[in-house]
C-alpha cells in the first residue's frame, strides 16, 4: 500500500538540497564554475556534478583534464564516475556517497563499520540512488547483502 506523493515540490526549490528526491531538474546555486562548465560541455547528470563539487580542486582538475579528449561518448557520467573512482581513496567516495544520498546516522555508522572492500561492494552498483524511496534503507539493504555474501543490489 501506500499511494505516491505529488510532484508540486515548491517549498524544495529553496533549500540547500542539491536537487529534490525524484524531482527532475537541478539548480547550479553553490557548483563552482569550472564544474559547471564541465557539465554544460558533458551533459552529465546533475549528481555527478555533485561529485565533482566534493572533490579537491587537483582532484577534480585530474578528472576533467582526462575527459576533455573524449567526445561522444554514450554514458559521460559513467565514464566521470570510473575517473573518480580512480583518482580519490574508498574513505572519500563513502564520505561523497553518505552526503550525496543524505543517509540518516544509523546506516553511516554500519557503512564506516564495513571494511573498505565491503565498502566498495556497497556503492559499486552507483553512487548516487535513484528511484528509491527512502535511501538509508535502501543503502542498509545493500549492506546486509554484502554481509551476507551476496551482490550489494540484486538484479
Amino acid at each position: 500500500g501506500g499511494g505516491g506523493g505529488g510532484g508540486g515540490s515548491s517549498s524544495w526549490d529553496r533549500s540547500r538540497t542539491p536537487a529534490p528526491r525524484g524531482g527532475g531538474g537541478h539548480s547550479d546555486s553553490g557548483l563552482p564554475s569550472d564544474v559547471r562548465a564541465f557539465m554544460d560541455q558533458t551533459g552529465i547528470d546533475w549528481w555527478c556534478g555533485e561529485v565533482l563539487k566534493r572533490l579537491s580542486l587537483f582532484q577534480r582538475q585530474q578528472v576533467i583534464k582526462e575527459m576533455a579528449n573524449m567526445q561522444s561518448v554514450r554514458n559521460p557520467s559513467g565514464v566521470v564516475m570510473s575517473r573518480v573512482r580512480q583518482t580519490v581513496d574508498v574513505g572519500e567516495l563513502i564520505s561523497i556517497f553518505v552526503d550525496l544520498n543524505e543517509l540518516d546516522r544509523g546506516v553511516q555508522d554500519k557503512l564506516y563499520a564495513l571494511t573498505p572492500d565491503q565498502q566498495v561492494q556497497v556503492i559499486s552498483p552507483g553512487i548516487y540512488l535513484q528511484n528509491v524511496r527512502n535511501p538509508s534503507t535502501a543503502v542498509k539493504s545493500r549492506i546486509n547483502n554484502v554481509l551476507a555474501g551476496k551482490e550489494a543490489v540484486h538484479r
